[in-house]
């Protein structure tokens, strides 16, 4: 099964042309890294995926489904490009998770001792348990950003979706982010789709590479990305692997 499948899909943001005529189908239990350069497509096609954005042409399915009528969101976590807005907000780390349980469970609904467990073992598996009672705003950006993924997972979802998830974050701070998807994908079976400019990291890290210029430049995998014809100045131009995944 494939969690997305992009067809013909094109999108325009007033005059300035995002992409057109996109095919892209990511499988169920995927790691795929959208590559690019700056004003490439790359939020703007995860936007489309969640529904966020509709295309002006084309079709976005999730899960089989078109994504305008999809309601099973629990499926899928989210996260976007700098989800911390306040980083003063006066909120632990474990009150920030479980409002990831709450959107599976729906307002209202009363957490029980399975709920906390699954908020607990997210901490852990992204490695903040040790935090559960800091503040956010105490927290290096790295550590937020396990804690924001550890909120999507609290949610128990099939899909992780993550836009830029390093921006502002070291070197070091990078490499072991981006482990812990690694290992998420590898041990859990979650489908991985993350966007990221360090196409180097993603390269070492990721199952499947998407490259947006104005379009779908290449797509396959990650393996073979830097094979010839070579990657020059942000772009390639594997028509070849393009048709052989669309």
């Amino acid at each position: 099964m494939n969690a997305f499948e992009l067809e013909n899909v094109s999108f325009t943001y007033s005059d300035h042309n995002v992409f057109t005529h996109i095919n892209l189908k990511v499988a169920a239990g995927d790691f795929v890294a959208v590559v690019g350069g700056n004003g490439a497509g790359k939020s703007t096609l995860l936007k489309l995926c969640v529904g966020a954005l509709r295309p002006d042409c084309g079709q976005v399915r999730i899960f089989g489904q078109p994504v305008a009528s999809y309601r099973q969101w629990y499926r899928v976590g989210y996260v976007p490009q700098n989800p911390l807005r306040d980083r003063t907000f006066p909120t632990t780390v474990e009150e920030i998770v479980a409002m990831g349980r709450v959107a599976r469970l729906g307002i209202g609904h009363r957490l029980g001792q399975a709920d906390r467990e699954t908020i607990i073992r997210a901490m852990d598996l992204v490695g903040v348990g040790s935090l559960r009672s800091r503040m956010i705003g105490l927290l290096s950006g790295g550590q937020q950003q396990r804690v924001m993924v550890a909120r999507a997972l609290a949610a128990e979802p099939e899909v992780l979706i993550l836009d830029e998830p390093t921006a502002g974050v070291d070197a070091k701070g990078s490499e072991e982010f981006y482990a812990l998807l690694r290992s998420l994908y590898k041990d859990s079976g979650i489908t991985v789709l993350t966007v990221s400019h360090d196409v180097d990291r993603m390269v070492k890290y990721a199952n499947t590479i998407a490259n947006l210029d104005h379009g779908l430049q290449y797509y396959g995998s990650a393996d073979r990305f830097y094979q010839p014809p070579r990657y020059i100045n942000s772009r390639t131009v594997r028509k070849g692997d393009i048709a052989n995944h669309a």
